[in-house]
């Protein structure tokens, strides 16, 4: 197995597989440890001869290796690919909301020549290690990455100019947005909401955040007949975090530096919007998870009460990344928007609903609900799901429509942060002196 994270505690990592196997899969591990943490990781590796670690190069101060992904070969010469949002380390794993895309068991190709957007996309990722990934890239090359539905969304440190200007970060969703087909349903009232775990330095007013990265999420292939949507940040209140499954200690994975919020809470405060997360389950997990997404909301005209969802959205596309709200992840535009400076190494995957379509399939709809709620639905579209539908398949319509559910972290509608009953941005470097749920401060 091959491993991409920022932080790992490799006893952790390796007593998550078979105890049999724990000192003999061969496994790579690319990490963004340094100093004493990364000399601590080392120590850790001495006791597993199969264990290989990789620390790539930053060539810009301030970055740092965030990807967090997965390569597992399987004894039956299968592979998968996994792209997450969790580090390798216990806390992560336990009281926390994270998001986890598998792909298909992926077969080896029976043309090595043969390719895909998508493997192409991934091997450009891979070249970016250097040689140290030689052996890696080589074996990933051996499999058909065609039955993916979904394209990545990478970041690569550096100065990205000409051909390479839209190839990472933001510019790359940029460019891939603009290929895809706003549904009709989110014409002409749309929403994009960032949601994410950490807020970097944004600048003293919203040029970045809105002129330059919400101007890349805007973007579709029928952008002039799209109305403006509205932006959404989601992020964490104080009280959100004090009354966690981990109290305060919650925090210390939600980085928002406090002197930086000053700055910057003039402009993004009419942006924010609570963690809330009753509905999916998760209210006092808070999350590490990263999503951004573009939806409408359906109104919800079903009398049953058992149907827990009160509210829910079409999805014009969704990305799952590692990628927090910060230009260091993102990328940020210099010379005259002639070149995209990135400083760390992020990974994502971006769906939908065109990549499913095919000859069985002329309309597909993203919902962000789970199968079992998906019935009351379907009348929008005027079709039922193929998988809920089962009993009643004749009808030519439903041979037409896919409905594809999405889960989302959060709630909808969403709730913005309320400034006048005491609602404060979470930050992380400033002391909590009033306890949290658990009894206990923060200093």
């Amino acid at each position: 197995m091959v491993q991409f994270n920022y932080m790992v505690e490799l006893e952790f990592l390796m007593t998550n597989l078979p105890k049999s196997k724990q000192k003999i899969i061969p496994t790579t591990i690319v990490h963004g440890l340094s100093g004493e943490s990364e000399k601590y990781l080392k120590d850790e590796a001495k006791l597993f001869k199969n264990v290989k670690l990789i620390s790539p190069r930053l060539p810009i101060p301030y970055g740092t290796h965030h990807t967090k992904a997965m390569l597992l070969f399987y004894a039956n010469s299968t592979m998968r690919l996994i792209i997450h949002t969790a580090n390798a380390i216990r806390r992560d794993w336990a009281n926390k909301t994270q998001g986890v895309y598998m792909s298909p068991f992926l077969l080896k190709k029976r043309n090595i020549a043969s390719s895909s957007e998508f493997e192409s996309d991934f091997m450009e990722y891979l070249e970016s290690y250097g040689d140290k990934l030689n052996i890696i890239r080589n074996k990933v090359k051996e499999y058909d990455f065609s039955t993916i539905k979904a394209i990545l969304i990478a970041s690569i440190p550096g100065y990205h100019v000409n051909e390479k200007l839209e190839l990472f970060g933001h510019m790359r969703l940029r460019n891939i947005l603009s290929r895809v087909t706003v549904p009709l349903s989110c014409k002409l009232d749309s929403t994009i909401i960032c949601q994410f775990s950490s807020i970097g330095s944004l600048g003293k007013d919203e040029k970045w955040l809105i002129e330059e990265f919400a101007e890349s999420l805007k973007y579709a292939k029928n952008q002039n007949q799209c109305s403006e949507p509205d932006i959404k940040l989601v992020y964490p209140t104080v009280e959100n975090v004090s009354n966690s499954l981990e109290g305060w200690a919650a925090g210390n994975s939600l980085p928002f530096d406090h002197k930086n919020y000053l700055k910057q809470k003039h402009y993004m405060q009419k942006y924010l919007h609570k963690w809330k997360a009753i509905e999916a389950g998760r209210e006092r997990a808070m999350p590490h998870i990263k999503t951004y997404s573009r939806m409408t909301m359906i109104p919800n005209s079903n009398n049953d009460n058992n149907l827990e969802s009160k509210s829910s959205a079409e999805i014009a596309w969704l990305l799952l990344t590692s990628s927090n709200l910060s230009k260091a992840a993102w990328g940020a535009l210099q010379k005259k928007d002639k070149q995209l400076m990135i400083r760390s190494y992020e990974l994502g995957i971006l769906t939908f609903p065109e990549l499913f379509q095919n000859d069985e399939y002329t309309s597909v709809h993203m919902l962000n609900s789970t199968p079992q709620n998906l019935k009351p639905l379907l009348p929008s579209f005027n079709s039922p799901s193929k998988s809920t539908s089962s009993k009643k398949r004749n009808r030519p319509e439903e041979k037409n429509t896919l409905i594809i559910p999405i889960r989302l972290p959060y709630d909808l509608p969403l709730t913005p942060y309320n400034f006048k009953d005491g609602d404060e941005c979470w930050t992380w470097n400033i002391p909590r002196t009033e306890t949290d749920c658990l009894g206990l401060k923060k200093f």
